[in-house]
């Protein structure tokens, strides 16, 4: 599947509104900042999301929608990293569900096969901790420093 990196008026895009659920919206207006410093090849979308009040509109850039109801959004399918990008995406609070993984890392396995520790690069690292650990505990033992206390002066009279 090609990913759209595109949006035109009035075309469908799904978002993210904070639920855990991709909503359909429907793109309004497009713009760029930059008289406000962004890059001009950067474009924004205004998403308008039907609610029964008023409808809600949402400033999205393509990372951040979907061009359909499956999900994931554009960032997501951009992944070109493999099993890595997840753990770091996992470090930064980013977690994406194991559905969506295999969705998008498809046909990726082989990249993330050479990135895996060979058995001998997992042994050699198995021995260097125990052999660390060893040294801890078989460290020779630190004398308590001496402690040197003044005579107190004694107490005799001069006749």
């Amino acid at each position: 599947m090609k990913i759209k990196k595109q949006y035109e008026m009035n075309e469908t895009a799904w978002i993210h509104i904070g639920d855990g659920k991709l909503h359909k919206g429907k793109v309004i207006d497009i713009f760029d900042l930059q008289h406000a410093g962004y890059s001009k090849d950067i474009e924004f979308y205004i998403v308008e999301l039907p609610s029964s009040i008023d409808p809600l509109l949402e400033v999205r850039t393509w990372e951040n929608m979907s061009q359909d109801a499956m999900g994931p959004i554009g960032a997501y399918r951009e992944i070109k990293q493999g099993f890595s990008t997840k753990k770091y995406l996992g470090k930064m609070g980013i977690e994406l569900p194991h559905s969506q993984t295999a969705t998008v890392l498809e046909g990726q396995q082989e990249e993330s096969d050479l990135l895996d520790p060979t058995p001998e690069q997992v042994n050699a690292a198995i021995e260097r901790a125990e052999q660390a650990k060893k040294m801890m505990y078989n460290s020779p033992a630190v004398d308590k420093p001496k402690r040197y206390y003044k005579k107190k002066p004694s107490k005799v009279k001069n006749i």
